[in-house]
């Protein structure tokens, strides 16, 4: 389930996953967005990634991205582990 978010504030993409910890965010990056942490309004807030992707696809987003809140990607965190003996 997503929500918009009232007023679509205008954040930089790590100040979105602070303030929305808990929360896929659906934002719209500037065209000149700094790379390292890109600054957007924020469009739409859920509990469900592949939703808020959908969404961008529907509507379309130019420049949207869905990122994760910091709560999110804490249980995200994954990879694989090389041992050498």
């Amino acid at each position: 389930m997503y929500q918009p978010v009232e007023g679509n504030p205008r954040m930089t993409r790590n100040e979105a996953m602070e303030r929305y910890p808990n929360h896929y965010i659906l934002m719209q990056e500037d065209d000149n967005a700094d790379m390292r942490d890109p600054m957007g309004t924020i469009l739409y807030v859920g509990d469900d990634g592949d939703e808020l992707f959908s969404l961008q696809v529907k509507l379309p987003v130019r420049g949207g991205v869905v990122c994760e809140g910091i709560n999110i990607q804490k249980y995200n965190i994954g990879g694989v582990v090389v041992a050498r003996s």
